[in-house]
């Protein structure tokens, strides 16, 4: 079932919502006293799942930090995951991806960004450095979940991504019956010389 624009548009703004509130939540609780370096991942994660749809944790979100690796969990040494319950709605579904994209807090995810519209797709060439088409025709940009009956899920999503190598692409991800979302595939539609190199 492909998401229409404006399911997409909510689940947009709850997130930037939560952003706002984490960020109103951190500087009242850095202004009170000293706070542990991930505080603010901790103060994000809390947000994102309080303004969620359809999305819920059983726990709280900590992060272990070892150099420069970051590491979420609610219970030390088991995966996330489990701990959620996630409706199986295809706007739930898109929601949570997009958290936990979020609460993983990998560097290329912050350098990429969902494309739903034709619009956002020919902004996103036009800041790319010579951009050459792989895929001439799109059906549509919009996320797309296939839910099947043994809880299981597909998510399809086309996004901007700029870490490394800068590429516009429709990615294939699966949920499965613990929450998990794996990487399935990807479609190459544009590609740009560059990125940005951490």
């Amino acid at each position: 079932m492909t998401l229409d624009f404006d399911s997409v548009q909510r689940v947009r703004a709850r997130i930037a919502g939560a952003q706002q509130v984490a960020s109103t939540r951190f500087r009242d609780a850095f202004a009170a006293g000293p706070l542990p370096p991930v505080a603010h991942l901790r103060i994000q994660a809390e947000a994102l799942i309080e303004s969620a749809v359809g999305v819920r944790l059983n726990g709280r979100i900590a992060y272990d930090v070892t150099v420069d690796v970051v590491t979420p969990y609610v219970e030390r040494g088991r995966p996330i995951y489990p701990y959620f319950e996630v409706d199986r709605t295809p706007e739930a579904i898109f929601e949570y991806w997009l958290i936990i994209s979020e609460i993983e807090t990998s560097s290329s995810w912050k350098m990429t960004r969902v494309i739903a519209t034709a619009e956002e797709y020919a902004a996103a060439l036009g800041r790319m450095q010579s951009p050459q088409i792989v895929r001439a025709l799109v059906a549509s940009f919009l996320p797309d979940v296939d839910i099947r009956a043994d809880g299981t899920a597909t998510l399809e999503a086309t996004v901007h991504a700029r870490a490394g190598e800068e590429r516009i692409e429709r990615r294939t991800l699966l949920l499965d019956v613990m929450n998990e979302l794996h990487f399935h595939g990807r479609e190459l539609i544009a590609e740009g010389r560059g990125g940005v190199r951490g």
